[in-house]
């Protein structure tokens, strides 16, 4: 064939231009003839949104704005090599020389083609340079450069460097030895927990790959598995992911392991492309003998850009075969509505980006909480990943997102050490045959203005006080409260919501009379599948609770209850207020008589009196006193017992407590208007009024179907109830205010308590984490020897330790404390050991503000080089008594300077802020992190193992790697890192040249 036919041949259907064969034939004709006089650039150019451009418009109108683009480069580049490779891709061959206007030129003519979508043109340029290359690697080299401008849209076109060109070095490395790695177990499996937030145990597992070459050092995920879903060898990996979760937790769940809890794999689009999804996971299921419910399958939404529709058809085949997929990233990228609209879901996974400026600006706050009712409305389930902080937690626990994921909870790691780690912080497991029951719970939205009803209500500026209770063996819990309801529950008084529990589920300590009340609306609730309510008065409010049953798991036997509680007045209108005052003048109508009698015998108030010749005369009296006049003048002989022990102000409280609604009924013989005895009603119960307790007691004359029941009120039996201890309520009250953190061991120092203070000045849930463990476990103290030898003398011999200062790691900083202990005895045997503690940093700050300042980097607030020298010395003390040994890892920004170069100074110091940022978010109980000086970093941390190491250095870089922006910049940081450990050295500064060498051969490394 010669090449006019050639040319005929081999163009693009649909703009007429060359297709890519055609290209690179006359391409490398053209290098191989090349003029050396003329110099010859090639030019990549991409459509920034087009794929949007193509979900909004549709795909024939995205195929007419391809042909105007081609005719444009044709028109531009006349008589230049001009082809479209795929999809959006178009490539030029030109003359070096006129290359950026027609750039410029090509881009305008563009733009004036764009409807309200944003569609920009990018270019990416090799010129080249008299070498005989291939074309095809000149034309990789320009795409290269196109892609490094994505989503930048101050940058209209980039040229190839040798920056780039050592990124190609690494992508040919990753393509070369990704099978090297996968057969030698260099391309390993992490796991980060996913908690459910309505119960605090952890529900599942994210598998994430990690990349450590013991020779060619560590390849971060963001790198390479972009490069390898571009060459299509992605599905490699996934494939060897899938196969070793599927193995590792079927054995799992064999043994009856708790952690066997489903785990979430990534897909790319590639694995649905290159395998039978269906298949591949099906037959390692038969294989491994085990069910689908072990995986969960996670999709991006850059999965479904690309061919959406067959893409859909294979989410809809896996849905229907049973197994669960999540959108991943949810958020993320603009068409993330439409994909909702077009795509089926089980659960879609929030983008950790709404988190960022969480403290800074309500913003991103606002959108979770519309994001989460969205979705929970569309019967999508909701997870929100990179959850960093407790702040973080408590927030979207309060939204009712469902599940949470982050390293607030914890890192990923291998399957092992993370496993110790969250049973270090105390997290427990969910059980599967209980997985169903929460599921459906979850699927409440929290956030309607009226959860209990089943449709959404208008939105007003009250916030409904909303609580979610699970009921187990008659025992009320509550899962979930936001704060309106927490605000409410202070009419009783408390401020606990412990206590309201308790109230509940009938504690003597916290007696309440509506108990009865409440269970029976939750037991009807459940019976007719409605909201239901009760009502009633409590200190001076009108209180409405209603409750609507939404959940039963058979398995656990366990009900779901959602439950409001309004206090009437403070959502009356002045229409219904003005209602209310009339009715109430009504309700007065029904009594002749209303009196208020002090439950301290003193205070005495008649409210209302329809007829003066009822009572008695002498309004002045006291309320004992009272009570004995009415007794004597009005109450029959024979009723006189009974009306005294109604009117018993000493245990009115206990006489009421049980009664329904606290109210107390009795038909007693009271003399009338001429004197005659008839049958009357007496109805009391405890009312507040001005702050005074007091019995309200009001009369009415009896009907006469009532006085013919006589007998049977004659018989009524008044209930007891048993007194609070005031001990035990003293105690729990003392240790949950005391300022200090309290707890207890036993005689081997594991603790066996503490108190509130306690866990939060560590950090820790639950009491759980500390059960059962010593000092040493939890690793909080860098020379834990002094702590257990003081410990041992209170233990062994009695001692009494007073104020002794020590030193601790909480939250990954060093803070000073001084403990007390002493021997905890029973019947006159040491059980154990009592001992309490308080945090002296900031007291001997303000002892010593100089030396403190001079220890703390002003611009991060992190420990400098001065206090980096005194803390390695503890360390290395501990090592000379013990062989802890420590590791010393040294960080360093790239190119720092050309950053200050370009940007400034100002704009450096954020860079350096947001280091420290990630830094500190990597360190925890045993690491301890400074700024040395400039640009450099360092990190010291007591190990267990060398994969700790390796997974703090993994955790940073892909924080590292995550900042896209700073301030109103658009950068890419790098940082290189070097590690050692004491023991290779021993030896302070020869340490810090081993870990500053080993940083800089990462450094260079990435030079390639």
């Amino acid at each position: 064939m010669g090449k006019k036919e050639f040319l005929k041949e081999n163009r693009d259907d649909l703009t007429g231009l060359l297709d890519k064969h055609a290209f690179i034939e006359w391409g490398q004709e053209l290098i191989d003839t090349q003029d050396k006089q003329v110099e010859y650039g090639f030019v990549f150019f991409d459509m920034e949104n087009f794929k949007l451009y193509n979900i909004n418009y549709g795909y024939e109108k995205g195929d007419e704005l391809l042909v105007e683009i081609g005719k444009i480069l044709e028109e531009i580049f006349k008589n230049q090599l001009v082809a479209r490779f795929s999809g959006d891709h178009f490539v030029v061959c030109t003359n070096s020389i006129r290359i950026v206007p027609a750039i410029v030129e090509a881009r305008k003519r563009v733009k004036a083609l764009q409807r309200n979508i944003n569609v920009e043109l990018k270019a990416g340029v090799y010129i080249l340079d008299n070498d005989k290359i291939d074309v095809t690697r000149c034309v990789d080299r320009a795409r290269m450069a196109c892609v490094s401008i994505k989503k930048k849209y101050d940058i209209d076109y980039k040229f190839y460097d040798e920056e780039l060109a050592g990124t190609i070095q690494r992508k040919q490395l990753i393509i070369d030895t990704v099978d090297e790695a996968l057969e030698k177990g260099y391309i390993k499996v992490y796991y980060q927990p996913i908690i459910r937030s309505l119960t605090g145990y952890i529900c599942g597992w994210e598998a994430l790959v990690r990349w450590i070459d013991p020779k060619r050092g560590v390849f971060y995920p963001d790198e390479f598995i972009s490069v390898l879903e571009e060459y299509r060898l992605i599905h490699k990996v996934d494939c060897y992911v899938i196969e070793k979760v599927i193995a590792k937790f079927s054995e799992m769940k064999r043994a009856g392991l708790k952690a066997a809890v489903p785990v979430s794999v990534n897909l790319s689009r590639i694995d649905f492309e290159t395998i039978d999804l269906i298949s591949y996971v099906g037959s390692l299921i038969e294989k491994y003998d085990t069910d689908k419910s072990i995986i969960r399958l996670e999709v991006t939404e850059s999965v479904m850009m690309d061919n959406p529709r067959f893409i859909q058809e294979e989410i809809s085949k896996l849905r229907e075969n049973g197994y669960k997929v999540w959108m991943d990233d949810f958020g993320s990228g603009y068409s993330s509505l439409n994909l909702l609209r077009a795509f089926q879901f089980d659960l879609a996974k929030i983008d950790m980006e709404f988190l960022q400026d969480f403290d800074t600006s309500d913003n991103g706050k606002i959108v979770l909480k519309h994001t989460v009712s969205m979705l929970k409305n569309m019967g999508i389930h909701t997870l929100a990943e990179g959850v960093e902080t407790k702040e973080q937690y408590d927030f979207l626990k309060l939204l009712g997102c469902e599940l949470l994921q982050g390293y607030y909870i914890g890192r990923p790691l291998p399957l092992d050490e993370s496993m110790r780690e969250v049973e270090k912080a105390g997290y427990k497991f969910e059980n599967l045959n209980y997985r169903a029951f929460l599921d459906l719970v979850g699927e409440t939205d929290l956030l309607r203005q009226n959860p209990l009803e089943g449709k959404q209500d208008t939105v007003t500026e009250n916030d409904l006080p909303l609580a979610m209770g699970l009921v187990r063996k008659n025992k009320w819990r509550f899962a979930y409260f936001n704060e309106g309801y927490e605000k409410a529950i202070k009419i009783y008084g408390n401020e606990n919501m412990e206590i309201a529990e308790a109230m509940i589920n009938g504690d003597e300590k916290w007696p309440w009379i509506q108990k009865n009340d409440f269970w029976n609306m939750c037991l009807l609730a459940k019976k007719s599948g409605e909201a239901e309510s009760i009502e009633f008065v409590e200190n001076g409010h009108i209180v409405n609770m209603r409750a609507r049953h939404i959940a039963y798991d058979e398995e656990t036997q366990t009900d779901a209850y959602l439950v409001s509680i309004r206090l009437l007045s403070n959502y009356l209108n002045e229409s219904y207020e003005s209602k209310v005052k009339i009715v109430s003048s009504y309700i007065f109508s029904f009594y002749e008589c209303i009196d208020v009698f002090g439950l301290d015998g003193v205070y005495y108030e008649n409210i209302y009196l329809s007829n003066g010749s009822v009572h008695v005369r002498d309004k002045n009296l006291k309320a004992k006193e009272m009570i004995e006049s009415l007794c004597k003048n009005k109450i029959h002989e024979d009723d006189r017992e009974l009306f005294y022990k109604l009117m018993d102000l000493e245990h009115a409280k206990e006489n009421h407590m049980y009664e329904p609604g606290g109210v107390k009924f009795d038909l007693l013989r009271i003399s009338d208007a001429n004197g005659e005895y008839v049958w009357k009603s007496v109805t009391t119960r405890i009312i507040s009024i001005f702050g005074r307790e007091a019995l309200m007691s009001c009369v009415a004359e009896a009907t006469q179907g009532m006085s013919n029941h006589m007998s049977e009120f004659m018989s009524y039996d008044n209930s007891l109830i048993n007194k609070i201890n005031d001990n035990d309520y003293a105690f729990e009250n003392i240790l949950r205010l005391v300022p200090v953190g309290v707890f207890w061991k036993d005689r081997d120092r594991r603790f066996l308590g503490a108190n509130q203070m306690f866990l939060d000045y560590y950090g820790l849930e639950t009491v759980d984490s500390i059960r059962g463990k010593n000092d040493e476990d939890m690793g909080w103290h860098i020379n834990p020897e002094p702590f257990k030898q003081d410990e041992l003398a209170v233990i062994k011999e009695g001692k009494v330790i007073r104020n002794v200062p020590g030193e601790c790691i909480v939250k990954g900083e060093l803070r000073r404390i001084s403990a007390s202990k002493q021997p905890f005895v029973i019947d006159g045997k040491i059980v154990g050991l009592l001992g309490y503690f308080v945090d002296i940093t900031d007291d001997e700050k303000v002892k010593a503000n100089l030396e403190a300042l001079s220890n703390t980097d002003e611009l991060t607030g992190m420990l400098n080089r001065r206090a980096f020298d005194e803390i390695v010395e503890k360390y290395i003390n501990q090592y000379n008594t013990d062989k802890t040994d420590f590791a010393m890892m040294v960080f360093d920004i790239d190119k720092f300077k050309q950053v200050n170069d370009h940007y400034g100074h100002m704009f450096g110091d954020l860079v350096l802020k947001a280091v420290s940022k990630r830094l500190k978010e990597v360190t925890n109980n045993n690491s301890v992190a400074f700024r040395i000086g400039g640009d450099e970093f360092a990190l010291l941390h007591q190990y267990a193992s060398k994969t700790e190491l390796d997974s703090i250095v993994q955790d940073f870089n892909y924080k590292i790697a995550k900042i896209k922006r700073i301030g109103k910049e658009d950068i890419k940081v790098r940082v290189s890192v070097g590690v050692s450990t004491y023991k290779e050295t021993e030896d302070k500064d020869r340490m810090y040249e081993l870990s500053d060498k080993r940083m800089y051969e990462d450094k260079m490394s990435k030079k390639g």
